[in-house]
Order: structure tokens, then C-alpha cells, then sequence
């Protein structure tokens, strides 16, 4: 399951990013990094960005196409 495919205010672990290693430099330095917990917060109309919460504090918006290439486990939440 990826981050895209989550519903609002799904909580999951990360568990992958499939992207490259620039992106994933970036990713990693808002806190987006395996085995960090994500929420969707809310989801912006007509496909656009979603809005998430890394961790317990962060949030910031994402593209959908981004989100995408982010693997999640939902069921790793409650870990």
C-alpha cells in the first residue's frame, strides 16, 4: 500500500520510499524516513496534494504522484 492510497486521518509506518536519492534526501530531512509513523490529515480537492502529519509534530503537504512512490503499512501503526 502506498501513502496515496490511504484514507483521512489513516495513521501507517513507512515502510519503503521508492524514489530517488535526491528526493529521498529531501524526504528524509522532513522527517519521511522507514519506520516513522504518517497520517493524512486531509486531501486537497480535484487530485491535489495531500496534507500529512510525520511523527508527532510535522506537517506539510505532499503531491499525490509523491505520495505514491512512499510504501506504507497501516497495520504497523499501533507498533
Amino acid at each position: 500500500m502506498t501513502l496515496r492510497e490511504l484514507t483521512h486521518h489513516q495513521t501507517a509506518r513507512i515502510v519503503a520510499l521508492r524514489v530517488d536519492p535526491v528526493e529521498a534526501r529531501w524526504l528524509r530531512a522532513l522527517g519521511v524516513a522507514e519506520g516513522v509513523a504518517v497520517t493524512v490529515l486531509r486531501a486537497g480537492p480535484f487530485r491535489g496534494p495531500l496534507q500529512v502529519r510525520v511523527g508527532e509534530r510535522t506537517a506539510f503537504a505532499i503531491d499525490r504522484a509523491l505520495a505514491g512512490s512512499i510504501d506504507v503499512d497501516p497495520a504497523g501503526a499501533a507498533e
